[in-house]
């Protein structure tokens, strides 16, 4: 599980004041003023103790430490106030021996499942409407049927490529929630691992037909792109609530004619193409090479993948069509450091055992989580890593050979033309910073294009350069975009840019860094964030 790490130093400034006792009501958990309402206010109220060791009437209250002391070690800390603003940014999010106090409807349907979320909430499913799966025999068998509906059960080992060819297939593939709270997961290591060779046949899911819809799925450990659509018949699918990870190419691919796709609440995350193309090509979404028109991004969030978060790379006609990327995120994508486990290391992060070069360092150290965890590595393995009928090195990787490119939203390449569109509204970049190949990472980039965009509300801080749009043509502007923390001068265009003061920044960055990290809580136990909005603008 990813540390929670979390600042508030802005909202303190703000509410310092505001320290207020349990009143005669039942108090909610983590409701610092009693008001009945969980909120960040709350937060703020807990750190400024925390801070400044003020005695606040609060505390005259047997039911203080109840209440506030969350994770229940007899100390309010800052761990504590990480918690209560994790349950006030996401409304389901429960620490383990904290009750759901909000009034929950059971269905009782006719139930083959039970799915439990984060909370202690259970909701029954009602399969009757479809089958059920659990091995790869029978999903393949049950996939290439048009008008279906299946149930995905527990984790399947994907020994094949899972390709969908009907046209209007109007076929879902859902699953089903374990009773633990963690996502059903279509696994192809297997089929990774067996390959000999790098390209698309490593693919996990390759569509090349339309109207398809993936929902609450993992998908993880393909050879090659997590999901890859493609064709002039493909498109029109949708991909609610799925995290692809781990992929040895994008997470999600979009190519050659894909249109009309609608991704909503999806995570992509830690894909690379580390052994092939030393980080050069694997991004979030790729969304390039003459795709088609109106795919479409809700809440998705691409981050810590080899190359950029998204990518609409343009190469030869037709350019790509329309894009909406909206209450989207993107960080710490085209980070080398994050694939040989040393980011996590740094940042005090559980080890992660499903990176390659881990993998590799737990094969030749027996003893090194041992180490990692006691933070007792005294230098960093130096290995090489053999996948895909080749092989790639820590010297390599860690060198400016690296080829990721740290960008959050690339919106092009020099052959994207104006007629290109890209509608951007409430989206964050942040926390990309150059590499050791010195290719300059951005926020928001049009990377020599000149695509036409409209925009509403942009957050990009701590990148080595926010925004590069300078050659794209806007149509309207508005809201606010907020600019600050670069190593670079903006090329912003006709974009004006914001800077707030150093109160606004904190509680900007407060507010994201909580968010990412109730993210990092639920992707590393296994759990489908879905629908979570970062709420700055």
């Amino acid at each position: 599980m990813k540390k929670i790490i979390c600042v508030l130093a802005s909202s303190i400034a703000i509410l310092s004041t505001v320290c207020l006792a349990f009143g005669e009501k039942t108090p909610i958990y983590g409701d610092a003023n009693n008001n009945g309402i969980l909120d960040v206010e709350d937060s703020a109220i807990v750190l400024d103790k925390v801070l400044t060791n003020k005695s606040m009437p609060i505390e005259e209250n047997t039911d203080y430490k109840k209440y506030v002391d969350l994770n229940k070690d007899d100390i309010i800390d800052s761990t504590d106030v990480s918690i209560i603003l994790q349950m006030a940014l996401d409304k389901n999010y429960r620490p383990e021996g904290i009750p759901d106090e909000s009034t929950t409807e059971v269905t009782t349907e006719t139930t083959t499942i039970v799915s439990t979320d984060s909370t202690t909430e259970t909701t029954t499913i009602n399969t009757s409407d479809g089958v059920v799966v659990d091995n790869f025999t029978d999903l393949k068998k049950e996939i290439s049927k048009k008008d279906n509906k299946i149930y995905i059960k527990g984790t399947i080992n994907c020994t094949e490529r899972l390709k969908l060819t009907n046209k209007n297939a109007n076929t879902e593939i859902l699953g089903l929630t374990n009773t633990d709270g963690t996502g059903a997961t279509l696994d192809f290591a297997s089929l990774r691992d067996c390959l000999t060779s790098s390209g698309s046949g490593g693919t996990g899911i390759l569509i090349n037909g339309s109207h398809y819809t993936f929902k609450n799925i993992i998908v993880q450990n393909a050879g090659d792109c997590g999901v890859r659509i493609t064709g002039l018949d493909s498109g029109y699918s949708t991909f609610e609530n799925c995290i692809f990870r781990y992929n040895n190419n994008s997470g999600v691919s979009v190519t050659n004619g894909g249109s009309n796709n609608t991704f909503k609440y999806v995570d992509s995350y830690r894909n690379a193409d580390l052994i092939q193309k030393n980080g050069g090509d694997a991004d979030g979404f790729s969304v390039k090479l003459q795709a088609g028109e109106n795919n479409y991004f809700y809440n998705c969030r691409a981050w810590e993948n080899s190359d950029d978060g998204w990518d609409s790379y343009d190469r030869g006609t037709p350019y790509i069509g329309r894009v909406d990327y909206v209450e989207c995120l993107a960080w710490n994508n085209g980070n080398p450091k994050v694939f040989t486990g040393e980011y996590d290391y740094e940042n005090g992060f559980a080890l992660d055992k499903n990176l390659l070069y881990i993998q590799e360092i737990l094969k030749n150290d027996p003893d090194f989580e041992t180490k990692y965890n006691n933070h007792n590595v005294t230098s960093w393995p130096k290995l090489t890593v053999k996948l895909l009928g080749t092989s790639n090195s820590y010297t390599n990787i860690r060198s400016k050979a690296w080829q990721g490119n740290p960008n959050g939203f690339k919106f092009g390449s020099a052959e994207t033309p104006s007629s290109s569109y890209r509608y951007i509204k409430n989206c964050i970049a942040f926390d990309h910073a150059n590499t050791p190949n010195q290719n300059p990472a951005k926020g928001f980039d049009r990377n020599n294009g000149a695509a036409s965009y409209d925009i509403e509300n942009t957050l990009s801080f701590n990148n080595g350069q926010n925004y590069w749009m300078d050659k794209m043509t806007p149509n309207s502007v508005k809201g606010i975009c907020y600019s600050f923390g670069s190593g670079k001068a903006d090329a912003p265009g006709s974009l004006k840019l914001t800077t707030p003061d150093q109160t606004k920044q904190t509680e900007l960055k407060s507010t994201v860094y909580a968010y990412r990290d109730m993210i990092y809580d639920y992707v590393y136990n296994n759990k489908i964030p879905g629908e979570q909005i970062c709420n700055v603008f």
